[in-house]
């Protein structure tokens, strides 16, 4: 792919539009998109026409840009993500008519959680997650189930950041992320109040498929002081179980590296 005159390649800049477009929940101007992509407005619209023309991008009657269907369509093909949504949405409901809080699914993108799917019953909760959405991981009881259940390298690449702190409540310390992995590794499930929202707090359990680390998390958002873990912890594993069937495979225990690990002072 040729660079630009910054060095950037085409591909470099065409997700840097694209990811312009989902920024905003109305079409843009081809203006509105240079300016939030940084990049030239005549290169903003040549790389739009281009993309119109396969139907990544659609224009409509004010030339206005969006996504366009083919994009949905290209992504989800294949997608093991959509396979993984797909095989926990009926558990998920089941799980929400149950417990009537927020529901949702994630996995680990680097230093991030992406979500992959919520339902709520439209109760008072307060819950920042968004389909597509990026939380902090470690600001998460997603996130934080999905590292201690992951590869050493991301705990130990979690343990040696700078963590911003959102709340009183949010870990940030090493000494209290290793006591927490400890604790979610011993019990199979974190409880996190207040870390991101003060008047919420996530519950969260791990996904497994047929490797040794977790693929996914399942979470439910509670009002502060509603927690009442010994209903809804069995209920969150039970759907993280009936997940893993529906991915082709039957619940087994964790496998042996996953039981009660965590990591030394000596190997950060």
């Amino acid at each position: 792919m040729a660079n630009s005159p910054s060095g950037e390649s085409m591909i470099t800049r065409v997700v840097r539009l694209l990811a312009a477009l989902s920024t905003h929940p109305r079409p843009l101007s081809a203006r509105e998109i240079a300016a939030e992509a940084a990049l030239p407005v005549s290169t903003t619209y040549r790389l739009l026409r281009e993309l119109e023309s396969e139907d990544i991008v659609t224009r409509d009657t004010d030339s206005r840009w969006q996504h366009g269907n083919r994009l949905w369509e290209i992504a989800s093909r294949g997608s093991h993500a959509q396979t993984l949504r797909d095989a926990a949405l009926p558990p998920m409901e089941d799980l929400v008519a149950s417990l009537r809080f927020h529901v949702s699914l994630s996995i680990l993108d680097r230093h991030e959680v992406l979500y992959l799917e919520r339902l709520t019953p439209n109760d008072y909760t307060v819950n920042p997650i968004a389909v597509a959405g990026r939380l902090p991981a470690h600001a998460t009881s997603s996130g934080l189930v999905l590292t201690a259940f992951g590869p050493p390298e991301g705990q130990k690449l979690m343990l040696r950041r700078t963590l911003p702190r959102f709340t009183e409540a949010t870990p940030t310390s090493p000494a209290e992320l290793r006591a927490i992995f400890a604790s979610i590794r011993r019990n199979g499930f974190v409880t996190v109040p207040g870390a991101l929202i003060p008047e919420s707090t996530g519950i969260s359990v791990p996904v497994f498929d047929t490797g040794e680390y977790a693929i996914a998390a399942l979470t439910v958002i509670v009002p502060l002081g509603e927690e009442k873990l010994e209903v809804k912890v069995p209920q969150l594993k039970l759907a993280a179980r009936a997940i893993r069937r529906r991915l082709g495979n039957t619940p087994e225990e964790l496998p042996g590296i996953l039981r009660e690990t965590q990591l030394s002072p000596d190997e950060l």
